[in-house]
């Protein structure tokens, strides 16, 4: 992803600072020994590499996660745990705090702010960090910021990662996937039966995470599994009606042959019987390996479907999350409305697409450095992007027409920035303000907030913008950083940061954690955040000067949730062009 390597390396230099008291608490399932931090003058209780299930090794390789039972003694939580198995990225190996990884990693990480009174009954905010799925983890996020900014307990978890995490053969070979989403469930389960041991509050929970954290915390939201586990969700830049947020079993079909292929499990004719068993028996590394061969990587050239992330299982999703919403009187959809609700986006979310606009310029044989031909946007990419969308081969030009004129130009030069802006209307915004009319439609019981995030994030870019690329852009990842100890990078990362980026920090902070205590982020001393309803769509523009809005980007989200769907709408006299 775009701007993750940045990401990664201002959020672990923030976390890797150890302290030296301890605090030791008893807990259901024993007595556990944190570490005392002291961050703004004040003290943060954090617990770390507790964990939440059992060991998913050996015979529980691609199985549900089974509870953790009791410990015996006291466990040591002053130390960060393993990641769970993934590729580590470059920065990782300067700044994370502990560079294993391990199968065993299904662990929390708890952070409380200036008491240990388990009647302070705070209210909790539970992180699932993004990554495409197939990396990331809980250490990289420090949450002693919000935690003391919104007197909340912050509780950050791993779960399983890539092939480990979401392999599925679907009605063939014994594996029904989703396994990491189980282990989220699990995680929020412990939150629910442990939390109050650490002065937070059972009943006030809410999961936030970002990219595919936010694809997650999305479809949380609408697993009825889930009810009283939590009361709020936060899903920046990532939504359960997204084409990015679940795997086609058809996509993901083909990774599991190609997966079993690399390892010798399954052959070009198949999925044999013995998969699931013969996978189990491979060590962790080759399937790690397996998992990172050309073969899998290029499978999505276009990166227009994710190659390993949650499926359709008919257990705990029963559906398409399109399906589950569109019928309000349907478990998952009224446990969906049921919940406070907050998403928003970056301005540059399809940052993600340059990488693919690298290849495509490779192949299209042009020099991306100038901007993209219009014949390239409007004849390859924009038709590209129809199909994907739509699901299916579509027998007229008539859609990729209309998204042409309404966002192509004449102009080489700007054309890259069109196509930037198609992908993260696509794949991010749209879907966006698809759940948050889903959700708020004669919705009075809850609450519903949109937001907008347009600065970039400070400090050294890690990846090479073309020129055309707009500088004020707020590349995929940007606003994370702002949440997560922006503050401190003066002085512990030499990285000047200036007093509007600090302020607008310091404003998120309150607006995050306001609405984790109370489904409103707004307070006295915060800019006025609108409440989103199907009429108004407000949203607040967060950026230098904190504005607000209507109806974001109108005209362009009504092609893709209005214009563009009747022409496929089989009861359309006009529709049906493309079945």
């Amino acid at each position: 992803m775009a701007n993750y390597p940045l990401v990664v390396l201002l959020m672990t230099f923030i976390s890797s600072t150890r302290g030296l008291e301890v605090k030791r608490i008893h807990t259901k399932l024993g007595d556990i020994v944190g570490v005392v931090e002291h961050v703004r003058n004040e003290k943060v209780y954090q617990f770390r590499n507790i964990p939440y299930a059992e060991p998913p090794t050996g015979a529980l390789r691609f199985t549900k996660p089974e509870a953790r039972r009791a410990w015996p003694g006291t466990l040591d939580a002053t130390r960060f745990g393993p990641s769970c198995m993934q590729i580590l990225l470059p920065a990782y190996n300067k700044f994370l705090p502990n560079l294993n990884q391990s199968e065993d990693c299904l662990l929390l990480n708890i952070y409380v702010p200036r008491d240990m009174s388990q009647s302070s009954n705070r209210s909790v905010m539970v992180w699932i960090h993004g990554g495409s799925y197939i990396f990331g983890q809980g250490m990289l996020y420090d949450g002693s910021y919000l935690a003391l900014t919104g007197d909340v307990v912050v509780v950050t978890i791993n779960y399983r990662l890539g092939v480990f995490g979401f392999l599925s053969t679907s009605s063939t070979g014994g594996l029904r996937g989703n396994y990491g989403l189980w282990d989220q469930h699990m995680a929020l389960q412990w939150v629910k039966d442990n939390i109050a041991a650490f002065g937070g509050n059972p009943n006030s929970v809410t999961i936030f995470g970002e990219s595919a954290g936010g694809f997650s915390v999305s479809l949380q939201a609408i697993i009825p599994q889930n009810q009283g586990l939590f009361q709020r969700v936060i899903a920046q830049s990532g939504n359960a009606v997204s084409r990015f947020a679940y795997s086609s079993l058809s996509n993901m079909h083909s990774v599991a042959k190609l997966l079993g292929i690399n390892v010798g499990c399954a052959n070009a004719s198949g999925i044999p019987a013995t998969y699931k068993g013969c996978m189990r028996g491979k060590s962790a590394q080759d399937l790690l390996a397996a998992q990172n061969t050309e073969s899998i990587l290029t499978l999505q050239p276009l990166k227009l479907d994710i190659i390993l992330g949650p499926v359709v299982d008919y257990d705990l999703l029963q559906s398409s999350p399109d399906n589950l919403l569109k019928n309000k009187r349907t478990a998952s959809s009224q446990f969906f409305r049921s919940l406070d609700f907050m998403t928003g986006n970056v301005n540059a979310e399809g940052s993600l697409f340059l990488n693919a606009l690298k290849s495509i310029s490779n192949y299209k044989k042009f020099n991306m450095s100038d901007g993209i031909p219009t014949d390239v946007f409007c004849g390859y990419i924009v038709p590209a992007f129809v199909n994907a969308y739509f699901g299916s081969q579509v027998n007229s030009t008539l859609p990729s027409d209309l998204i042409c004129s309404l966002y192509g130009t004449t102009e080489e030069g700007l054309e890259g920035d069109n196509a930037i802006d198609v992908y993260s209307d696509v794949f991010f915004i749209a879907p966006a303000i698809q759940s948050l009319m889903t959700h708020s439609e004669d919705n009075v019981q809850t609450s519903s907030y949109q937001y907008i995030f347009k600065r970039p994030a400070p400090g050294p870019k890690f990846q090479a913008y073309p020129p055309w690329w707009r500088n004020d852009s707020s590349a995929h990842g940007s606003e994370v950083v702002f949440l997560f100890g922006l503050e401190d990078y003066p002085t512990k990362l030499n990285i000047s940061v200036s007093p509007t980026d600090l302020s607008l920090s310091k404003t998120m902070l309150k607006y995050w954690t306001n609405f984790a205590k109370t489904g409103n982020p707004n307070s006295n001393d915060v800019p006025v955040w609108g409440a989103y309803d199907v009429v108004q769509q407000s949203y607040i523009d967060l950026n230098t000067t904190i504005t607000s809005g209507r109806h974001l980007y109108g005209e362009w989200i009504n092609l893709w949730l209005e214009r563009l769907p009747k022409l496929f709408d089989t009861s359309n006299p006009g529709g049906a062009i493309g079945k």
